[in-house]
């Protein structure tokens, strides 16, 4: 009781309230979270379609300079496809295509505020797990001093 009242809760219902309180943002954090990440996995997508325009480019200008060579086309059919399906991809979402340089310094703000965000959900949980115990305590304590009651009637 006195670890409640130090956190500023003076009855049940107050403790319900924060617990519920306490859980939503949780959830929020967890929710921004898992946006993070799923931006981050669409730069590391386009990272690796990056990688894939700047390794097969220069097998691209060779096919485009040089259409009546067919057999350079189908030695490199297989790399001028991948090259094909990463720079559609990027021109979908991307004027030019991004450097690498700017595409790593954005994953590492991402990291950085997935970092902070982690940080706090897990402040956030440890507040949760102790406002739930003292809940149990609570109800544990409650239900003894009415086993009590009930004996000494």
């Amino acid at each position: 009781v006195i670890a409640i009242r130090q956190l500023g809760i003076n009855s049940k219902q107050e403790l319900e309230e924060q617990i519920q309180k306490i859980a939503d943002e949780r959830q929020n954090v967890l929710d921004q979270i898992r946006d993070i990440e799923s931006k981050m996995g669409k730069l590391s997508e386009t990272m690796e379609q990056v990688e894939t325009i700047r390794k097969y480019r220069g097998h691209y200008k060779y096919n485009k300079a040089n259409p009546n060579d067919e057999n350079f086309a189908k030695e490199y059919s297989a790399e001028l496809k991948l090259y094909t399906v990463a720079s559609k991809a990027i021109i979908e979402s991307y004027d030019s295509v991004p450097k690498s340089k700017d595409i790593l310094k954005e994953l590492d703000q991402f990291q950085e505020k997935k970092n902070t965000l982690m940080q706090e959900y897990s402040k956030s949980n440890d507040l949760f797990s102790e406002l739930v115990q003292y809940k149990k305590n609570y109800e544990n304590y409650m239900d003894k001093e009415v086993k009590r009651e009930n004996i000494q009637e």
